[in-house]
């Protein structure tokens, strides 16, 4: 079998291109951008795809890269295909910013091929990585400590980028490129062993092949791709139990149920944590091993009280039976809002952007009280007096909780009931004048409860955000 036939089956495989796609090729001149754009530019009619080539010159080699600008354009033009060639003072960027020459000329180079991307209209970015590539990357990250989603290395798919050279060898390429007479550059960097990669590349590799396993990146890659699939289904298992757990999601903290994470997989409960901390940073990058167990010692500290600090500002805790992350500061507090109830309708509250829905039912409809969520609640209707109303707690609330035999105040109440802090502002309280009859999600109140004398009920749920039909406010 061909390479270019084995290309073709790869991304097939992975379904990389549809027909009508534009595709941008990354090319820098070396064998592996070169031979992917030669393989794409001979498939292009039978893919019904078009081409465009992106090339940055990264100015870190002078002349030298001015060179390979050249030759990225000479070969396009020779191919029939429109060339995207600038220029990026990546030297100068990294001064600016601290980062390490790769990652600098790599933050760069992928915003270069975003901004080309959008510019023509390309659904595509193929890049020329290739087997050996996938075997350093997958070493590095056992190198430096990783799991499974390390050990996938580099994804064949990731958004608009595709990578069809993945499963192929840098010998392969090396061979296609001379028999097609392709003229292609070297990079004099990836020579030099200042660089762990090029290390990895040009001594480990090598020595690993020559006295442990001939066939070390083909195994490696097959790793990758064990890993990767296995890893997405973790992940997928892994937001299922996120949302079972998140109790309360506001833009600076998250909420979770101990015991719902307590009675699940760790190998779950670890990726939960790691997606929390994702989702209020907005970052790409993950925690550490250390990091993520210092977590899972709080969810298996029941005294609570301890802090952890965790990278760019997020701090997590436990409370009973909440674990809570929080980022940046405090939150800013919910203002205080008083709105009438619309019954039957719905009322929205913008300031904790949520809404109450009301039915009026008969008994006879009524669910089971028993069955109820703590967002739902039936109250018997004839036994409210006063204007219905919706609003934020007050200093010096008090309740009749359900079940008790007094009236308590409501901080106390929401305390024993383990309700962080933070989040008693959130909690809508339906009134009747001036009496709470309903802690919104947490529980009505006892003079308000369903008997069988009840003719009328009051049935109110809390539904997140602005639901249509809502009365604004």
């Amino acid at each position: 079998m061909g390479l270019e036939q084995d290309v073709r089956l790869f991304i097939d495989k992975f379904s990389m291109i549809s027909p009508g796609d534009k595709v941008l090729v990354g090319v820098s001149g070396g064998p592996d951008s070169v031979a992917l754009l030669h393989l794409l530019w001979r498939m292009k009619e039978e893919l019904h795809i078009s081409l465009a080539v992106a090339h940055l010159n990264h100015m870190f080699r002078g002349e030298e890269a001015r060179a390979d600008a050249r030759l990225v354009e000479e070969l396009a033009k020779s191919l029939g295909l429109p060339v995207h060639v600038e220029e990026f003072d990546v030297p100068a960027y990294r001064e600016r910013t601290g980062l390490s020459a790769q990652d600098a000329a790599r933050r760069v180079r992928y915003r270069f091929f975003e901004e080309v991307a959008r510019r023509i209209g390309a659904s595509r970015v193929a890049l020329g990585h290739h087997a050996d590539d996938q075997a350093e990357t997958i070493l590095f990250n056992f190198l430096r400590g990783t799991g499974p989603a390390g050990l996938k290395g580099i994804p064949p798919v990731r958004g608009k980028y595709i990578r069809p050279l993945l499963d192929i060898r840098r010998r392969e390429i090396e061979c296609y490129c001379r028999e097609h007479s392709l003229p292609v550059r070297e990079d004099a960097s990836n020579k030099k062993n200042i660089y762990t990669r090029n290390r990895i590349r040009l001594e480990l590799i090598p020595r690993l092949e020559a006295e442990y396993n001939p066939r070390l990146v083909d195994a490696l890659v097959h790793l990758g791709h064990i890993c990767r699939e296995e890893n997405d289904y973790l992940e997928e298992q892994a937001a299922i139990l996120y949302g079972r757990a998140l109790k309360t999601q506001r833009e600076h903290y998250l909420l979770f149920t101990v015991p719902e994470l307590l009675s699940s997989p760790l190998a779950l409960v670890r990726r939960v944590l790691r997606q929390a901390w994702r989702h209020l940073t907005g970052a790409e990058g993950d925690l550490s091993y250390l990091q993520v167990e210092s977590l899972l010692a709080l969810l298996y500290n029941p005294a609570g009280g301890k802090v952890v600090e965790l990278p760019r500002g997020v701090q997590a805790s436990r409370q009973g039976q909440v674990l809570r992350l929080r980022i940046g500061g405090d939150a800013p507090g919910v203002p205080y809002y008083c709105y009438p109830l619309v019954v039957p309708g719905i009322t929205y509250i913008p300031e904790i952007n949520s809404s109450i829905q009301a039915r009026l039912i008969s008994l006879s409809e009524a669910p089971d009280p028993r069955a109820l969520s703590a967002r739902e609640a039936l109250l018997d209707y004839d036994a409210i007096s006063g204007p219905l109303a919706v609003r934020r707690r007050r200093d010096g609330d008090r309740f009749h909780p359900l079940g008790m035999a007094a009236v308590m105040k409501l901080k106390k109440f929401l305390i024993e009931q383990e309700i962080p802090r933070e989040e008693r502002d959130c909690l809508p309280l339906v009134v009747a004048g001036d009496e709470i009859i309903w802690v919104g999600g947490v529980r009505p109140g006892e003079p308000w409860k369903v008997t069988p004398e009840t003719k009328t009920c009051l049935y109110l749920q809390i539904m997140e955000g602005e639901v249509q039909g809502a009365l604004n406010n």
